[in-house]
């Protein structure tokens, strides 16, 4: 049995991995400081709450990636077979107004991490890279594109955090994959993010306001948890890994989808694509399906019924 240690594991992608590992036998620490920084901590307490078994549960450490001696602490007690470090401030039209917030946590809290994961000798880390590094103009976008081009600072906070993450592999001999993620969505997912925006709104019959000629590649979230899973059972040197499903979708043909699957129509106006919206997201998974046979499996209208049928329980927590 492993013991893993993953950071802001009481987020969406940190939470569902999780529980995969623990359904797996394995042991699980999940650091998470709780914040109301994009949502409210309420949420990511209640998403704990659902998906774990009282019987099966990860232990919960409440503490920030910013804290140095906690998470010397954390490490010290550990001894973790591998950490996977999700711990970041997300969304990037927020980070347009906000960029020093990003620049401390994704930055200045993954080199806390890199620090302790060297001092402790893990011998594998997986950290959670973004699809917002790339350069919109040059799809599909492929692992070794150069030069990045973010659209926001969230983007080039996360370009940034892949520079030391690199770096301290060169300098550490840590065995490191980055998985860059593409616009992941489904049942208990980010409560700002447009999937679950769109199903509140459509639910609800408020107006949705729509940017023109933008796309998506929406990745359902039991197909990224697939991918993870698939990246811990083989320890790499260094890589970079695009994990989506590879197959942009116009951000109207998702609304259009929870539709269908709501048995109601969208109130839609459209609106200028605010700073830092990316005209489209789309990734080349070619190299996760040579390195360790990833598949994606879940259609996006299947997803966006997953995601309906899961509102109509629980929307009440992500309401606006």
């Amino acid at each position: 049995m492993a013991k893993i240690l993953i950071t802001g594991g009481a987020g969406f992608i940190g939470s569902f991995v999780a529980k995969a590992l623990v359904e797996a036998g394995e042991e699980v620490v999940l650091l998470d400081n709780f914040d109301d920084f994009l949502y409210p901590a309420t949420f990511k307490q209640a998403r704990i709450e659902h998906l774990f078994k009282k019987e099966k549960r990860p232990q919960v450490v409440t503490g920030d990636i910013l804290d140095g001696k906690l998470l010397g602490d954390v490490f010290t007690d550990g001894q973790f077979n591998a950490v996977l470090h999700f711990a970041a401030l997300a969304n990037p039209g927020r980070s347009m107004t906000e960029a020093g917030p990003y620049t401390l946590v994704n930055v200045n809290g993954t080199v806390n991490v890199l620090e302790a994961v060297s001092q402790h000798e893990v011998p594998h880390l997986i950290v959670a890279g973004s699809s917002s590094v790339y350069d919109d103009t040059q799809t599909p976008f492929k692992e070794d594109s150069y030069p990045l081009r973010p659209h926001s600072p969230y983007g080039a906070s996360k370009a940034a955090m892949e520079t030391y993450v690199q770096l301290w592999h060169e300098m550490h001999g840590i065995p490191t994959t980055i998985f860059r993620f593409f616009s992941v969505y489904g049942p208990w997912g980010r409560p700002d993010m447009a999937p679950m925006i769109f199903t509140d709104s459509v639910m609800n019959e408020k107006k949705l306001e729509l940017s023109t000629d933008r796309q998506r590649d929406f990745t359902y979230i039991d197909d990224i948890v697939s991918g993870l899973m698939l990246g811990l059972e083989r320890t790499l040197e260094f890589e970079i890994i695009n994990l989506g499903r590879g197959e942009p979708h116009p951000i109207e043909d998702f609304v259009q989808s929870i539709e269908k699957a709501a048995g109601k129509k969208a109130i839609v106006t459209s609106r200028e694509a605010p700073a830092g919206e990316m005209r489209v997201t789309y990734a080349d998974i070619s190299k996760a399906k040579k390195l360790f046979g990833y598949a994606p499996k879940v259609s996006v209208d299947e997803g966006a019924a997953k995601l309906v049928d899961w509102y109509k329980q629980y929307g009440s927590l992500v309401a606006r």
